[in-house]
């Protein structure tokens, strides 16, 4: 049961528009980054925008950037069954809040990470 709620908030994590807009605005911003020269993020002027220090910069200000983002999915998950009425129906179940609760951030957990995974793809 675990793995099919996880699996059931991923899969409604994957057809949000939310998912697919922050990919593609994270995947414009890394790669805009690396490609012209007027937008620099991390990099110095006698640093190549290759060097291994240029791109642990990249990744560790769009990581403090995503840390919000990451907050809107996550967010969702939890508000969603209680604006909806399907909150007291899943919790009459035999499922436990907690296993219910952990099953739920894994699926928008996994789903965040691989909207975060466009950034090495846009540097590569």
């Amino acid at each position: 049961m675990f793995g099919q709620i996880a699996r059931f908030e991923l899969r409604y994590q994957l057809r949000n528009p939310v998912f697919w807009t922050v990919a593609i605005l994270f995947f414009l911003l890394s790669f805009g980054s690396m490609t012209i020269e007027q937008i620099q993020i991390g990099s110095g002027a006698n640093i190549h925008k290759n060097a291994p220090v240029a791109i642990a910069q990249i990744h560790q200000i769009m990581s403090l950037f995503f840390m919000f983002v990451t907050t809107a999915f996550v967010a969702n998950v939890i508000v969603r069954d209680d604006e909806s009425g399907f909150g007291p129906m899943v919790r009459s179940t035999r499922v436990s809040k907690f296993d219910y609760l952990l099953a739920r951030f894994l699926g928008a957990f996994v789903a965040a990470a691989i909207t975060f995974l466009v950034v090495p793809l846009a540097i590569w």
